[in-house]
């Protein structure tokens, strides 16, 4: 069993369907009985960690066989920058192709749990996609709100489950659209008695528990413990800092002997986190949005504070890449190591790289690189990829001719 706790008054609310404090607003944590929790390896993926999710009975899941996700050791790229103990936890592989599928699948099931009929949520994409798959596995109607800009195969992932899709004006540029679109989402649901699954944990504290399963997935590849360094894509702020906490229960059961340092890597151009990290101060909106990397492209983190919190308290630190060093890093994740992302995902492995070349990462350290979304999620990148590598067309018989 859980609780909720306000992060900001520390006070628990008894009514564990609430997304905000209702004392002074302030973002909920769910706290559960025991530091320690047996695995339930009966239960399908992810939901091993039952213990530590917002399940109370196991009938109300909905699975499509989220998480078991692979973590792959570098072939080639982190013996380029002499970092040989560069690992990728490649997300990509869960049955929509992202992240977010663990996320989605706790979200939809609380909603069973709830008895509602409906779930409203904004989304770039990734999120979308997920909530409409395990809406629809689960028989639940669905209402998305998305960014004029997001990449048309996204948008057409989404459509094919079937929930009522409408991009929203200006959203994902100014933050007062993004602030407004939140809010209406949020009146909307409680109008309706809908849920509201935004994957943030200012908004969705139970779905978002579904992000650290990620966390002890990492610690068991790795022989039971946590990696030195682990870097993850940040837009929003609700993954890193959900990831965050998967480590640090793991280690207060004594499943680990240590923690990792985090890091927030954003794209440069939209990069509100690492401003404020860089600044020393609370992250502010910022007026526009100058990156071109959807999925990670925020004016407003809803999660914000919370990464700057997390950052500190795991000795990390916030970075940001620019758009073309980012398109680098995922053409040479797919040529080097046959690992085909999304550019919202290859912006890891450029700030790793970043970084061991700077003299951040010495090189001896085990570092994790979270690879959130597979390469199909934007078609424009994929075309970018290959655009200038020519095709030639050849008679049959040429092809004997081919060879060292």
């Amino acid at each position: 069993m859980f609780q909720m706790v306000c992060m900001t008054c520390g006070q628990t609310c008894s009514d564990v369907s609430l997304v905000a404090c209702p004392h002074d607003g302030g973002v909920l944590d769910l706290r559960y009985d025991s530091e320690a929790f047996p695995l339930q390896p009966h239960l399908p993926g992810m939901w091993r960690y039952a213990a530590r999710l917002p399940l109370t009975d196991p009938k109300h899941i909905v699975s499509l066989g989220e998480g078991d996700t692979p973590m792959v050791q570098s072939s080639q790229l982190g013996a380029d920058i002499d970092l040989p103990q560069l690992y990728f936890k490649n997300e990509g592989l869960n049955p929509t192709g992202s992240y977010k599928d663990r996320i989605a699948s706790v979200g939809i099931t609380y909603l069973r749990q709830l008895g509602r009929s409906a779930w409203a949520a904004t989304s770039s994409g990734n999120a979308g996609a997920s909530l409409a798959a395990y809406g629809a596995r689960a028989g639940v109607e669905g209402y998305l709100f998305t960014l004029e800009s997001a990449p048309r195969a996204k948008i057409a992932q989404i459509m094919s489950y079937g929930p009522q899709v409408m991009s929203v004006k200006r959203l994902g540029y100014e933050p007062a659209a993004e602030i407004a679109t939140w809010a209406n989402i949020a009146a909307l649901c409680d109008a309706n008695d809908w849920l509201m699954l935004i994957t943030a944990r200012s908004n969705s504290p139970q779905a978002m528990e579904g992000a650290k399963t990620i966390a002890y997935e990492i610690c068991q590849q790795l022989d039971g413990e946590a990696p030195d360094v682990v870097y993850v894509p940040v837009g929003g702020g609700g993954l890193i800092s959900c990831i965050w906490k998967g480590f640090k229960e793991w280690h207060a059961a004594g499943r680990i002997s240590r923690l990792p340092r985090m890091v927030a890597v954003q794209p440069l151009g939209c990069d509100p986190i690492t401003q404020a990290w860089q600044a020393g101060r609370p992250v502010e909106p910022i007026e526009d949005c100058g990156g071109a990397v959807s999925g990670i492209s925020l004016t407003s983190p809803p999660d914000g504070d919370l990464v700057l919190q997390d950052l500190r308290e795991s000795d990390g630190w916030a970075l940001s890449i620019a758009d073309e060093d980012t398109y680098r890093a995922q053409s040479a994740l797919a040529s080097r190591e046959g690992l085909f992302v999304e550019p919202a995902a290859a912006v890891v492995w450029a700030a790793a790289r970043a970084d061991r070349l700077s003299g951040r990462l010495s090189g001896n350290e085990q570092v994790v690189a979270l690879l959130t979304g597979i390469g199909f999620k934007d078609s424009k990148a994929v075309q970018r990829m290959s655009a200038e590598e020519p095709l030639p067309l050849i008679e049959a018989d040429d092809i004997l001719d081919i060879g060292p």
